[in-house]
């Protein structure tokens, strides 16, 4: 037995190596202190491996030299003949080491055998499906009404020759009346302010021939007896602040050299398609005409979907509502 066997050689090269392997030839210690230096260096560590493998013939064990797992593995190429671990079949008599071996032939060799199956969409799944007006109508549209601050007042009706002539004021006499299309002297001139102040019949027109001022009334007709003053205030503001921004909108599409609304012509099929404009590039940047910010600012949004939900629901467009999830 070598005088090396069942002992340790130190850092520095001294005896190592216990007898990990019974059949492993003596290595001399001026031998191994080279070995040691090519490992512990990675430009030569392919010098060191083959020395070692030189002198551990046994593959699959591992040996420890200067706290380093050494792994001398000896490997050889499969040849087609080996049956051994191929336990994938295809009906055609050909064996594979895996499934995914196995699906490639099918699918190169065999097309026919993966028709029917179902297909992998090709992409990441969505983790949440996104919102549309269907959650929307289910959830909110029908109750919308029946929650603070929007619900009516037992006992109080809605004061409308004061709400026209405040909204009126806020609208078209305040710190951005500027960045508006028109520039109405008093109510009067406005259709759908005129209209609330009168208490004027909703237009018996049919769908398909209502212009947009119509729907706009309509729409504040039809819900003036379904919430409480305050928050009929802030529905009037939106419709009011909303036409403004489809005439502005319009009338730069079309390059009119004169200014007249388009609101008083067009249908109300596009109005959901202006929803983005609006918020983004028509209130935010004059700083939401003033509203109060703890309450007004965010339930804009929710009257938003409310509108473009009620337009749809009457026929009055062909668009649906898609939330961002």
């Amino acid at each position: 037995m070598s005088q090396f066997q069942g002992q340790e050689i130190n850092q520095t090269g001294v005896p190592y190596m216990g007898a990990l392997n019974q059949g492993m030839n003596m290595i001399n210690p001026n031998q191994y202190g080279q070995m040691i230096n090519a490992v512990n260096q990675p430009q030569n560590i392919g010098i060191g491996m083959n020395a070692l493998e030189q002198k551990i013939t046994e593959s699959n064990n591992i040996y420890i030299i200067n706290n380093k797992k050494i792994k001398n593995i000896e490997r050889h190429r499969r040849s087609k003949h080996e049956q051994e671990g191929r336990d994938f079949l295809c009906s055609c008599g050909k064996s594979f080491l895996s499934q995914p071996a196995l699906n490639n032939h099918k699918k190169t060799k065999h097309p026919e055998l993966l028709e029917g199956q179902p297909k992998r969409g090709r992409g990441r799944p969505r983790k949440y499906p996104p919102k549309t007006m269907g959650d929307f109508e289910n959830t909110k549209y029908d109750s919308f009404f029946n929650n603070t601050p929007r619900n009516p007042e037992e006992g109080k009706t809605i004061d409308m020759k004061n709400v026209v002539n405040d909204v009126f004021n806020f609208i078209y006499k305040g710190n951005y009346s500027n960045k508006l299309f028109s520039n109405p002297k008093s109510y009067e001139e406005n259709p759908i302010l005129k209209n609330l102040y009168e208490n004027v019949e909703v237009s018996t027109n049919e769908k398909n021939k209502k212009t947009c001022n119509e729907v706009f009334y309509e729409y504040l007709h039809y819900f003036k007896d379904k919430t409480n003053e305050k928050y009929f205030k802030l529905l009037l503001k939106f419709i009011l602040l909303f036409r403004e921004c489809y005439d502005i909108s319009k009338t730069k599409e079309s390059n009119q050299e004169e200014k007249k609304p388009v609101t008083d012509i067009l249908s109300p099929e596009g109005l959901p398609d202006l929803c983005n404009e609006f918020y983004g590039e028509f209130m935010e940047p004059n700083n939401f005409f003033d509203l109060d910010e703890n309450v007004e600012k965010d339930e804009i949004i929710e009257i938003i979907q409310h509108f473009c939900i009620w337009l749809f629901k009457n026929e009055y467009t062909k668009s649906k509502l898609s939330l961002a999830g």
